[in-house]
């Protein structure tokens, strides 16, 4: 391999991609691209033409998601496309390698939205008593040894954003356990209209739910990631947030995806 050719490889590399030769994987990205363009086809039929059918970026970085499956992700362009009306800014809470951060960052592209990246970049934090290991995904045997899991660099999501063009001035990163940063809510968005919570474990998403009642705005949208699924800490947390805050009057709708588009749950502040 020649110089040039190794210090090209070395740059995409930094930023999480390979190069391959345009063959079998070419075939497999159009064909992909082929079922993208017949899914939102279908969709264009009932409610999906508020959400810019058609982007060019969507394919690929659908295509480049890990965790998150193409129907979970339309979910997520959906509820962008609805919430774009609505007053405030994007808030993402777990980002891991930052895929679904550029996913997001390309659907509000050309809208005035602040996407806002909550993560610690050190990975799971300890788990509680509520945390029961359900779905032992990494094969590690109990809920402790997932302490410090899925930790990636916070270049890695910075080299994301870059590789879409999406500005430095759009985006604010939130590093540190949100226990923490929840103290101060330094730089923290004033109203939210659509938030991502991705944080696995009971205590972060409770913290994080807990904030999102105070700012978000009538007509938002949260996607909490993992309902019933991993960590018996998403579904307790979701479902304790849900009932402590509609005691006294239906303030939230709480509706539960099919398992065939994902594990999820998509709450509305009515």
């Amino acid at each position: 391999m020649s110089v040039l050719k190794k210090s090209v490889k070395n740059l995409f590399s930094a930023f999480g991609y390979e190069i391959t030769k345009k063959g079998k994987d070419h075939v497999r990205i159009e064909n992909f691209r082929s079922l993208v363009s017949a899914y939102e086809y279908q969709l264009n039929k009932n409610e999906f033409n508020s959400c810019r059918p058609g982007n060019p970026l969507r394919a690929h970085l659908l295509g480049r998601l890990l965790g998150t499956q193409p129907s979970q992700a339309f979910e997520i362009i959906k509820a962008l496309g609805k919430t774009e009306s609505v007053t405030g800014d994007i808030c993402e809470f777990g980002v891991a390698q930052g895929e679904t951060s550029a996913l997001i960052a390309n659907e509000i592209s050309q809208t005035g939205k602040i996407l806002h990246l909550f993560d610690s970049f050190e990975g799971l934090p300890a788990p509680t008593e509520k945390d029961q290991l359900k779905d032992d995904i990494f094969s590690l045997g109990s809920m402790d040894a997932y302490q410090g899991e899925m930790s990636c660099p916070l270049d890695m999501v910075l080299g994301r954003l870059a590789i879409i063009d999406f500005p430095a001035s759009r985006y604010r990163v939130h590093q540190g356990y949100i226990e923490d940063l929840i103290e101060t809510k330094s730089g923290f968005p004033e109203r939210v209209s659509f938030a991502f919570v991705d944080f696995d474990f009971y205590e972060p998403i409770r913290i994080a739910l807990e904030f999102l009642d105070l700012t978000l705005s009538r007509g938002g949208l949260i996607m909490v990631d993992d309902y019933d699924f991993f960590s018996t800490g998403a579904k307790t947390a979701t479902d304790e947030f849900i009932e402590h805050m509609n005691a006294e009057g239906q303030k939230y709708k709480l509706e539960i995806a099919d398992k065939q588009l994902g594990c999820f749950a998509l709450i509305t502040k009515i």
